[in-house]
C-alpha cells in the first residue's frame, strides 16, 4: 500500500464531513478485506458484522466476495439500513452455534457494559465455527483521537472533560458520567483481559488507520494509536 495515498484518502474523507464519514467506512472495509484475507479466504464465506451501524462493510463483502454477510444493531440508526441487518445485542446473539465463519466487532466493545464484555466475546465464539477467525477492533482510551463527545479531554476525568467540552467545544454535555455517553473505555490491555478468557487465540494486531502494525507491538505507544485491530482465531 502507498501510506502517502492512504493519508490523504483519509483527509480527503474528513473534509468532506458527513457524507466522508460513511465513505471512509466502506474504504476501511476494503482494507479491512485485505487484512483477514491473510488468514482466511473470505470467497462465499458466512460472516457476521456485530454492531455495523448501516452494514456498509456487509454491502462490500457481499459485492466483492460473494459472502453470506449479515449486519447486527441494537437499533435502527438515522438513514436505514444498507444490507440485510438483525435487530440484537453483542451479548445475545440471535443466531445458533457455529454459524459463521468470520465474526466482526469493530469499534463496539467500548460500548458495550463492563459486565457484558466478556459474555459478548463468548457469544461471539459461540456462534464462530471451529478453526474461524474474528475481528475485533477498539480505539484506545488514551488516544488523541478517542473519547468520542469528550475528546481530546478525556485525560482530564469525566467532570473536567465535560466542563471543558461544554465551555471550549460547545458541544452541551448533559450526562453526569461515561456510561450515560455509552462509553465503558477500552485500552490494548484490558481488551486482551477479555479476549483470552473467551477462548480466542490473537494471531495478529494491526493499526488499521495508519497502517503501520509494528507499533501495536510497542506497550506504551499502542495505547496512543487511533484504533488498534486484534485478529483471532477460535
Amino acid at each position: 500500500m502507498n501510506i502517502v495515498r492512504h493519508y490523504l484518502t483519509l483527509i480527503k474523507f474528513a473534509l468532506r464531513g458527513n457524507r466522508g464519514f460513511y465513505e471512509a467506512r466502506e474504504y476501511l472495509a476494503e482494507l479491512l478485506i485485505d487484512e483477514l484475507e491473510e488468514f482466511v479466504d473470505l470467497e462465499n464465506k458466512k460472516v457476521l458484522d456485530i454492531g455495523g451501524e448501516r452494514g456498509e462493510f456487509c454491502k462490500i463483502l457481499t459485492q466483492k466476495r460473494n459472502c453470506q454477510a449479515i449486519n447486527l444493531e441494537p437499533r435502527r440508526p438515522v438513514g436505514g439500513f444498507v444490507h440485510k441487518t438483525f435487530i440484537g445485542t453483542a451479548d445475545k446473539l440471535p443466531f445458533g452455534d457455529r454459524a459463521f465463519d468470520i465474526v466482526i466487532l469493530r469499534g463496539v466493545l467500548q460500548h458495550i457494559p463492563t459486565n457484558l464484555k466478556l459474555k459478548s466475546l463468548k457469544e461471539m465464539h459461540r456462534v464462530l465455527k471451529s478453526g474461524g477467525i474474528a475481528y475485533v477492533m477498539i480505539p484506545p482510551w488514551w488516544s488523541p483521537l478517542s473519547g468520542q463527545d469528550i475528546k481530546p479531554f478525556q485525560y482530564f476525568g469525566f467532570r473536567l472533560a465535560k466542563h471543558f467540552s461544554n465551555t471550549i467545544m460547545s458541544r452541551k454535555i448533559k450526562a453526569n458520567n461515561l456510561a450515560e455517553l455509552g462509553l465503558w473505555p477500552m485500552t490494548y490491555r484490558s481488551t486482551c483481559s477479555y479476549i483470552e478468557p473467551a477462548n480466542f487465540k490473537i494471531i495478529k494486531t494491526t493499526d488499521i488507520l495508519g497502517r503501520i502494525h509494528w507499533l501495536t507491538k510497542i506497550p506504551i505507544i499502542r495505547e496512543l494509536l487511533p484504533s488498534v485491530g486484534f485478529i483471532i482465531r477460535k
